[in-house]
């Protein structure tokens, strides 16, 4: 498989994922840690754009322009953050093709885990974002 083919394991442990923060997910300028677990909807997966293929800027601009979704910033986490103890999960390439292309789509795994795990890795998460610093804002 290639680093574009959906479900592939992402293994740059350097590689920036975007995430972009809905605005009742701010308080006090930064990101809580819902911003950083899946919804129900989602299935235990968390949406996120691979900086290796797309910059935040334009991951921003397609996920507000594009797909009309409302977000207010874009911050980050590591493939490294993602799969470090204690709580390690999984982060996986996941294009889209359509109806709005996204090749630089991927997915975090929390599927498998606790509620209370989903809770902790997400505060972990959370807490790496915020000592990056936000990486796009309107």
């Amino acid at each position: 498989m290639t680093d574009g083919e959906s479900g592939t394991e992402l293994d740059d442990l350097s590689e920036l994922l975007w995430r972009h923060v809905h605005p009742s997910w701010v308080r006090d300028g930064e990101p809580t840690s819902q911003a950083f677990k899946p919804m129900p909807k989602d299935d235990g997966r968390l949406s996120v754009s691979r900086g290796s293929l797309t910059t935040a800027s334009d991951a921003f601009a397609l996920h507000t322009e594009s797909l009309g979704l409302n977000a207010v910033g874009t911050w980050a986490v590591s493939v490294g953050e993602v799969v470090a103890e204690p709580i390690v999960l999984c982060a996986y390439a996941d294009p889209v093709p359509a109806p709005m292309p996204d090749p630089a789509h991927a997915l975090i795994d929390f599927s498998t885990q606790s509620r209370k795990s989903v809770e902790t890795k997400a505060k972990l998460l959370l807490a790496a974002a915020r000592r990056r610093g936000i990486q796009h804002s309107v």
